[in-house]
Formats: C-alpha cells, sequence, structure tokens
C-alpha cells in the first residue's frame, strides 16, 4: 500500500472514531502532563537547593558556633549559657590545623536601624571582617561591598539588604545616603542582592554589613559565638569540621560546639526532592501503562468492529503488513497527538502546581522530548498486538462478520 493511501486510511479512520480517539489520548497525555510537570518542578527545585546553598555559605565551608542556631549569639554578653571564644584562639586556627584556607570570625547581632525619620527593630546587623568574602561569596546589586580599605581603616560605611533598601528609599538610590545605627551615622555604600528566607526561616534581605571595628565600637562584643571556615579540599570538610571542633573544645574544657554544613542541608533538601520525582515519576509511568492498556483494548475493539471492513480488504488483495501496518499506524498518530497534547497539557500543569504550591520550575527541552519519546514507545509497543490481530483475521470469517480471538 503507498504511504499517502495509508496515512489518509489512518486519518480517516481516526476522524470517524472521534469519541474513541479522544479516549485513546487521554491516558498517554495525563501520563506525558504529569511526567513532564515532575521534571520541570524537579529541575526547578534543585536549582532552589543549589541557590540556598549559596546562601547559607560556599559548598566548602562550615560553620561552627557555641550555641544552637536561633538561640544569640554574635559576640554580646550571651544571655542563653553560651560560651565566648576569644579573636586569638579563631584566627590561630589556620596555623593549627593544616587544610584550612580561610577563618571569618562572625560579628552580629539585632537592633534597631534608622533612615529618612523612620526606623525598623530586630535587624540583623553584621561585622565583616578582612577576608569575609572568601568564605561569603556574597554579591552587590548595586554600588560595592566593604572593601580591604573599609575594614582596615575602620570607615564609617554600610551596605544594606535589598529589603532595608526597598524600605527606607521607597525605590531612590540609596548609595551615598545615610543611616543610623545605635545614634551612629553610617554611609550606604552598595545594596545586596536577595538572598530570600534565611536557614533559621528569617528574611536574610533584611541585612546590614559594617565593618568589623565599626561592629566593636557600636555594640562592643566580648569574644566570638560564630566562626565560618573554608577549607582547602571539599572532600575533607567533614574531617576538618571534626578536627577543629575538637580543637576548640580542648581549648575550652566541658564546653560544646555546634557545627553546621551547607552541604549537609542541601543533601537533606536533595533527598526529598528526589524522594518526591520518584513517587511522581511512579505516578506518570502508572497513568501512562494506563493510558496504553486502555488504548490498547479500545484499538481491539475498533478491529472487532471493523472485521467486515478488514475481511473485503484481504479478500481485494490486501496483504497482513498492509492491515497491521494501518492499524500500528493508527496506534502511534494517537500516541503523537497524546504527546503534544500532553507537552501542552504538562507546561500547563507545571504552572498551576508551581503557583499554588510556590515552588520554582525549570522547564528545559529534556522534559517536552522525554515525553514525546514515551509516548511514541507506547504507541509503538502497546499497537503490536491489536495489529498481530487485525492482520490475522481469516477474511471468510472476516466477511461474515465473526470476531476472532
Amino acid at each position: 500500500m503507498k504511504k499517502t493511501l495509508l496515512l489518509r486510511s489512518v486519518f480517516r479512520q481516526l476522524g470517524a472514531n472521534l469519541l474513541t480517539t479522544f479516549f485513546m489520548c487521554a491516558g498517554i497525555m495525563i501520563g506525558i502532563a504529569v511526567l513532564i510537570a515532575v521534571i520541570a518542578l524537579g529541575q526547578g527545585t534543585e536549582a532552589r537547593i543549589l541557590e540556598r546553598v549559596d546562601r547559607v555559605g560556599i559548598a566548602d565551608t562550615f560553620t561552627l558556633r557555641t550555641v544552637p542556631w536561633g538561640q544569640g549569639g554574635g559576640g554580646l554578653r550571651d544571655e542563653h549559657g553560651g560560651f565566648l571564644l576569644k579573636f586569638d584562639d579563631v584566627l590561630d586556627l589556620q596555623n593549627q590545623l593544616p587544610g584550612i584556607a580561610a577563618v571569618t570570625p562572625t560579628l552580629n547581632t539585632r537592633s534597631s536601624v534608622g533612615a529618612n525619620s523612620e526606623a525598623l527593630d530586630n535587624i540583623s546587623i553584621q561585622g565583616a571582617a578582612l577576608g569575609f568574602q572568601d568564605v561569603r561569596d556574597w554579591n552587590v546589586q548595586a554600588g560595592s561591598l566593604l572593601s580591604d580599605e573599609d575594614i582596615e581603616l575602620n570607615s564609617p560605611v554600610a551596605v544594606l539588604g535589598p529589603a532595608l533598601a526597598a524600605w527606607f528609599f521607597r525605590g531612590d538610590n540609596p548609595i551615598g545616603n545615610a543611616i543610623y545605627i545605635e545614634d551612629t551615622q553610617l554611609e550606604v555604600i552598595g545594596v545586596l542582592e536577595s538572598r530570600g528566607a534565611s536557614g533559621s526561616g528569617r528574611n536574610a534581605d533584611e541585612i546590614v554589613l559594617v565593618p568589623e571595628k565599626v561592629f566593636a565600637e557600636l555594640f562592643q562584643p566580648l569574644g566570638l559565638s560564630t566562626v565560618t571556615v573554608r577549607v582547602e579540599d571539599a572532600s575533607r570538610i567533614e574531617t576538618l569540621a571534626r578536627d577543629t571542633r575538637e580543637y576548640l573544645e580542648g581549648l575550652y574544657p566541658g564546653e560544646e560546639l555546634f557545627v553546621r554544613f551547607p552541604m549537609a542541608t542541601a543533601r537533606a533538601r536533595d533527598e526529598m526532592a528526589n524522594a518526591l520525582s520518584f513517587y511522581l515519576t511512579g505516578v506518570a509511568i502508572l497513568a501512562l501503562l494506563i493510558g496504553g492498556t486502555v488504548m490498547m483494548n479500545l484499538t481491539s475493539l475498533s478491529v472487532s468492529a471493523r472485521t467486515r471492513e478488514i475481511g473485503l480488504r484481504k479478500a481485494l488483495g490486501a496483504r497482513k503488513r498492509d492491515i497491521s501496518r494501518q492499524v500500528l499506524l493508527e496506534t502511534v498518530m494517537i500516541s503523537l497527538i497524546a504527546g503534544i497534547a500532553g507537552m501542552v497539557l504538562g507546561y500547563v500543569l507545571t504552572n498551576v502546581l508551581a503557583a499554588r504550591l510556590e515552588l520554582r520550575s525549570l522547564m528545559t527541552w529534556h522534559a517536552p522530548v522525554a515525553g514525546l519519546a514515551l509516548s511514541m514507545v507506547a504507541g509503538c509497543v502497546f499497537g503490536v498486538r491489536p495489529a498481530k490481530r487485525a492482520a490475522s483475521l481469516d477474511p471468510v470469517v472476516a466477511l461474515r462478520g465473526i470476531s476472532q480471538r
């Protein structure tokens, strides 16, 4: 049979049974849509995980604290029973423990910040020491970060989080304007890029970054409760973290330090994302199997309803392969239509789920290509049995309109 005649026969048959064609498409279409949504949401979740790693710190860093996270700290007189590390002990870590690339003491507290006759309470104030960028990897969207010169010369300058810049300056350029902390005037030289929620759930964009000595003058820290350490080899980070904790606990007998790894947080989120993707992928594959089975059974019913037609064609000289090709091409064409419709539905489903569940989606070419390929495979696999059945019909029996099994 000529290819053009075969295609015309296929389209004529599909058009003559629109309701049957729709039900054949529905199962595969839903399966492809779910699969595309799973891939897009999974990739978006992975991208968000990597962003959150950057918010907490660089992948080859770990943080030590004398008190659990969310329980004060910052080097001020502690109200939670924690102890404070001496500056010299912290700065000497790089000399005492091989494998440590950089050590940055973290000075932080919460205080009120004012500008333009307005004030906000409970804002995070952090003091930046020399080399803080080696372990923080923060960037600015406007202006500049604190330079080594700013830190060494104790310059009265500050870098704002974007939430504070938007609140105090209402869309105006904050660079060069003044803010007030503890009645001390500081010039704004930069605005940080948005980092969203912090690990403790606070808004990480509500922050003021000031030179270390400015922080010391404002809040007179007695020591350090938080230290961020960067290692030379990321594969040894857990070993070095344990060694660092044991070394410092040896200097402060009876005290306990708490360690946090940015990548450990990422791994936990990654495991949750993988578990979610696993179950959703299972749902998508199950939908494809159900859709393929429905298509196979409906195609078999269609063959049963067309026994007279098939018998007549065989009596007129149609070969078995002509009959099987047409039936198989019908299922493949249905799968192609279902795949394209599933791609469209998957795109809509992804956007709806991302908006409703506050998830991030990342649509790439992998998702629609995988969905379309799987739909074609389903059409080929589940179309084989009806095609063989149609080809094996006895023309004499088929002309009598008797269905064969």
